[in-house]
């Protein structure tokens, strides 16, 4: 069944304002197929594990294999071509239709395309406008409802802060008794390399084993998992990834601190949205809320210039790039990573959590659907 159709269904019937149910939208970025537990990962993610037990998880779910052309069709409905590209010139998106519809419509984190989300139907923003920053420092492209957003100089971590600008603005949303939509656009975990200290030092000589024996262990949870067929052939080593036992010592160590960075900004992403679904929790509103998480595209190859490579990470100063080895095994057990248009580019992970109220599903999907697809059906008839 296609996706639209699955969640055109699921709002059926839900005309009034009471019966309309709120929805989260949660972007990453650059996450590999296979970086959270449920796709076959040994991060820690308990909190989207727990969205797969008790929703819909795709295995053949596509995007567009880059930043920004995902990030229009997840909006609009269509292809960046069709929409007008970073303008949005030919489309309307998901804020605008249900503005119209009733909804409270707000968005925090990356934005990456033109104007601001003020100007295409969000009725709250906070967040950057670039397509990638610095985590503790940030950039001069935030804004807050439109206007220029000073970053603090200290105790500021932008993976941190859109979630405590999703909670201000549901908030909001509550005081005006309007069902509301939240589009929750993380920058983790793109480059650069910038985790906190307690979450880097969590995974420190994790990965000491290695990036062969990560991605055949990744491999082997995946099938226990059933998300692929037990006589799957994963994707050979292409020619330019070294094993791991062939790397100098030196090699080893930076390349194993270089996937505790990138797992310690993983896991932040999780422990985040376990705070916003405490709150939705809290407030009863959980059972009456769709869940929509999906990645713009696969990990990232472009190993760019990284600084301080033997200092620490977490230093504001410090920027580490991609690593193009460890985004092999992340991809499991697909072939390439972002930018290709093979399935490790252009394949990612996706779980949908419907209103318990509303529609019951099985756990895994093994449909082939695709990014754009998503604003005919997360908002379909029920709730325009």
């Amino acid at each position: 069944m296609r996706l639209t159709l699955l969640l055109a269904f699921l709002f059926t019937g839900a005309n009034a304002a009471s019966d309309k149910p709120n929805i989260l939208v949660v972007m990453v970025d650059d996450l590999g197929y296979s970086d959270i537990g449920c796709y076959g990962g040994e991060i820690d993610t308990p909190n989207l594990d727990r969205l797969a037990q008790n929703g819909l998880r795709f295995s053949q779910f596509y995007n567009t294999a880059k930043c920004h052309s995902s990030r229009i069709s997840l909006l609009t409905g269509r292809y960046a071509f069709q929409a007008g590209n970073t303008e949005l010139s030919k489309a309307v998106t998901s804020a605008e239709v249900l503005e119209t519809a009733g909804y409270f419509t707000a968005m925090t984190g990356k934005w990456h395309l033109k104007e601001q989300p003020t100007d295409f139907g969000f009725q709250r923003y906070w967040g950057h406008l670039s397509g990638a920053c610095n985590y503790y420092k940030g950039d001069e492209t935030f804004r807050l409802n439109g206007e220029p957003w000073q970053v603090p100089e200290n105790d500021f971590y932008t993976t941190v802060a859109s979630v405590d600008y999703a909670l201000v603005f549901i908030g909001q949303a509550r005081q005006t008794e309007k069902p509301w939509y939240l589009y929750v656009a993380f920058n983790a975990p793109h480059a650069p390399l910038q985790p906190m200290e307690s979450d880097y030092k969590k995974y420190l000589g994790k990965y000491d084993v290695g990036w062969d024996t990560i991605r055949e262990t990744r491999l082997g949870k995946q099938r226990d998992l059933g998300l692929f067929e037990k006589n799957l052939t994963p994707s050979p080593r292409p020619d330019h990834v070294p094993s791991w036992s062939s790397l100098p010592k030196e090699r080893q160590a930076w390349e194993s601190r270089r996937m505790s960075a990138l797992a310690g900004m993983i896991d932040r992403v999780d422990q985040e949205l376990g705070r916003l679904f405490a709150d939705l929790e809290h407030s009863g509103e959980m059972d009456n809320t769709v869940i929509l998480f999906v990645s713009d595209n696969g990990a990232c190859p472009y190993d760019r210039r990284s600084n301080n490579m033997d200092g620490n990470p977490y230093d504001r100063d410090t920027t580490w790039g991609d690593s193009t080895d460890w985004s092999w095994a992340r991809n499991s057990p697909f072939r390439y990573y972002k930018q290709n248009q093979f399935e490790g580019g252009k394949k990612t992970n996706i779980k949908i959590v419907p209103s318990e109220k509303l529609f019951e599903v099985e756990s895994l999907g093994d449909q082939a659907v695709r990014v754009s697809g998503q604003m005919g059906g997360v908002y379909g008839p029920g709730v325009v």
